[in-house]
């Protein structure tokens, strides 16, 4: 004997169904495990559009230390600072008389640590101390400072930590692009200590090394 479908109870069944769907109720039931998928995804969209080999640094650095990963993805992603500071003569009232001693270039460490640009000390017509940084163009990092450094080429904390007592920290970085001033106040300061030492740019949350530049002789005047 056949049997013909109960349409009817189909029917009825889709209704309520598709009625349970609409409901407000369960969708207020549903969305928090929606939302809670979204936010398991360690970064934003942003980060997505970046070159492969940079994202699998970020998620390397993810499975060790979570909020490191993020915190330097979010600097990263940040809008970046420009900064123009002025130059001689607007620095120095007497440019014939500032000295150039020492310089260097900016390189990159890795995908994720990078900067362009040239680091230079004088001595101004006064007396005092002065780093020059110009043409930066550096990658963005948590809590970045630029430290002098007679190490030659560091590349992690424990280069660093080769010369301590050398290691002057001159304050946070003022912008990740443009060209900026930094005095060296520290009264120990003598530049033969870092003929061939560096400007670094360092992650002081994370004592990370951004980038640095080696340091060499660069005599001579600088005015104009």
């Amino acid at each position: 004997m056949r049997t013909r479908p109960a349409w009817g109870i189909l029917f009825v069944g889709a209704v309520i169904v598709g009625a349970l769907l609409a409901s407000p109720l369960w969708i207020d039931r549903v969305l928090p495990y929606l939302q809670d998928e979204d936010e398991a995804l360690p970064f934003p969209p942003a980060f997505y559009e970046l070159p492969l080999e940079t994202q699998e640094r970020y998620n390397a650095m993810y499975g060790d230390d979570e909020q490191m990963a993020i915190d330097f993805v979010a600097a990263r992603l940040a809008a970046p600072e420009e900064l123009e500071e002025p130059y001689l003569p607007g620095l120095d009232a007497d440019p014939g008389a500032v000295q150039r001693l020492l310089g260097g270039n900016f390189v990159t460490v890795d995908p994720i640590r990078s900067a362009t640009g040239t680091a230079t000390i004088y001595r101004l017509s006064d007396g005092r101390w002065l780093l020059r940084i110009e043409d930066l163009d550096a990658l963005n990092g948590p809590e970045l400072h630029v430290l002098l450094s007679a190490f030659p080429n560091p590349t992690t904390p424990e280069d660093l930590a080769q010369l301590p007592r050398l290691q002057i920290d001159l304050g946070a970085l003022k912008a990740t692009q443009g060209n900026q001033n930094y005095f060296i106040e520290d009264p120990a300061f003598n530049p033969d200590n870092y003929v061939q030492g560096s400007i670094v740019i360092y992650s002081a949350r994370y004592s990370t090394v951004f980038s640095y530049a080696p340091l060499a002789p660069s005599t001579g005047s600088d005015g104009s």
